[in-house]
């Protein structure tokens, strides 16, 4: 179990980085904002490809800060039953919803987008507006944050099992919260 929870931890130390590291992507897209609207309304000046990176920084914050966000058990639960049962069986939960939903609907998703990314890839796939950017490398980043998503499904899944088998103490769940 040590090597496992050792697993987790790089797991862990992984998403959070990244996560980390593309939170600063809101401050960017803000200010990208910011410049394009005065552009357009000083200068009457607009640009495709500073709308584009807009959607671009965002869609990559969502992606890479999933699996982030479920390591500090921040994405939104059913609470109005299982804040009423007792911890173990919470766990449980956990693990079975990881297992049934979590890691079939992640790793489907990668498969199925790896084939979206390798025909934008080969048709260099870009925006179809003038001065707009290139869109493969996004499609990229939709395999490559579920693969990630499904890594952090089984750090859950192994930490939960520590918990099982006494290795780690039960987590203390509040109302609400995880």
């Amino acid at each position: 179990m040590k090597f496992l929870l050792r697993i987790a931890a790089a797991i862990d130390a992984l998403n959070t980085a990244i996560g980390r590291w593309m939170s600063w992507l809101i401050l960017f897209c803000t200010l990208i904002g910011a410049l394009a609207a005065t552009l357009r309304y000083v200068l009457d000046w607009g640009s495709n490809a500073l709308l584009e990176a807009q959607w671009f920084m965002f869609g990559l914050v969502f992606l890479f800060c999933a699996a982030w966000t479920l390591r500090e058990g921040g994405h939104v639960r059913i609470d109005i039953l299982s804040s009423r049962l007792p911890s173990v069986v919470r766990v449980w939960i956990d693990i079975l919803g990881s297992l049934l939903f979590l890691l079939p609907v992640c790793l489907l998703i990668a498969v199925d987008s790896w084939n979206f990314f390798l025909i934008a890839f080969q048709t260099r796939e870009a925006s179809p507006n003038p001065g707009g950017l290139l869109w493969w490398p996004l499609k990229f980043a939709i395999p490559v944050a579920f693969i990630l998503l499904s890594l952090q499904g089984v750090s859950e899944i192994i930490k939960n099992l520590a918990v099982l088998t006494g290795a780690r103490p039960l987590p203390g769940f509040h109302q609400g919260e995880h």
